[in-house]
C-alpha cells in the first residue's frame, strides 16, 4: 500500500482500521494495527506496532517491535528494540542508539560510507550500529530524556528514572537512576515480584482485566494476587 501527499507517506505497508496518521507523519516496510496512533512529523520505519500503539509527534521507531497499548513522548528514538505491551515511554527517550567504534584511529563515519569518497569502496568497513538489540520488557516506565544503550534488558514492571543513563541490564521490577543508572529500590517485595511475573497479567485480555481491577486499583499486596479471576 502506497498513499502519497503533501501531509503523509504511507508506503510497503500494512495499516489496519482506526488507524489515525497525522501531518508530515510517515509509515514505510511497516504493520501497524488496530487502533495505533501516528503522530505529527514521526516516522515509523521497519516496524511492528500492535494494538492500541499510541506513537507522539517527532518520533524515530526504525526497526523495532512495539506491544500492545505501549506509548510514546514527543521527541523519542527508538532503534532496533523489542518493546513489550502496557509500556509508557516519556518524552526525549532514546533506545538502542547507534555507537561510533572508537578503537580505530578515526570514530568519523567516512570509514564506513562511501559518500564522503575519501576511503576506496573495497576497503570500506561494515556498518554494525544495529547489530546489537534493546529489549523491554512489559509494563515498564521510562522516564524523560533516559538513554538505554544497545543490547540492554529491560526486565518487566522496572522503572527508568528521568535523565538516567542504562548501560546494563535491570532486573524486573528494579527502579533505577543516575549516570550511569543504579538499582535505587524495587517496586514490590520480592514475593509479589515472583508472583507478578508467574500471572503475567500484560498477556490477560480485556474482559480479564476488568475482571479483576481491584488489582490496578489499589496499592497491590501479595494476598491480592491470590485471588485473581
Amino acid at each position: 500500500m502506497e498513499q502519497r501527499d503533501e501531509q503523509k507517506l504511507i508506503s510497503q505497508s500494512v495499516i489496519a482500521e482506526h488507524v489515525r496518521t497525522y501531518f508530515r507523519s510517515e509509515i514505510t516496510d511497516s504493520e501497524v494495527k488496530r487502533n495505533c496512533i501516528v503522530g505529527e512529523n514521526s516516522r515509523v520505519r521497519k516496524s511492528v506496532l500492535e494494538e492500541n500503539v499510541r506513537i507522539d509527534r517527532n518520533n524515530l521507531i526504525l526497526n523495532c517491535h512495539l506491544g500492545k497499548c505501549t506509548y510514546t513522548g514527543p521527541f523519542d528514538m527508538l532503534f532496533n528494540s523489542d518493546i513489550g505491551s502496557f509500556c509508557s515511554i516519556s518524552y526525549g527517550v532514546t533506545i538502542g542508539p547507534p555507537e561510533h567504534d572508537f578503537h580505530r584511529l578515526s570514530t568519523h563515519p567516512f570509514m564506513h560510507n562511501d559518500s564522503y569518497g575519501i576511503l576506496p569502496k573495497e576497503l570500506l568497513l561494515p556498518v554494525t550500529k544495529f547489530e546489537k538489540p534493546c529489549s523491554i520488557g512489559h509494563d515498564v516506565w521510562i522516564g524523560c530524556n533516559a538513554t538505554i544503550l544497545r543490547g540492554g534488558h529491560i526486565g518487566h514492571g522496572a522503572v527508568i528514572g528521568a535523565n538516567a543513563l542504562v548501560n546494563r541490564d535491570v532486573p524486573p521490577y528494579a527502579i533505577v537512576g543516575g549516570v550511569p543508572a543504579k538499582i535505587l529500590k524495587y517496586r514490590f517485595p520480592q514475593d509479589v515480584i515472583q508472583k507478578l511475573l508467574s500471572i503475567e497479567w500484560w498477556h490477560w485480555d480485556e474482559e480479564r482485566i476488568q475482571k479483576n481491577a481491584h488489582l490496578f486499583t489499589k496499592e497491590l499486596t501479595l494476598e491480592d494476587l491470590k485471588n485473581i479471576k
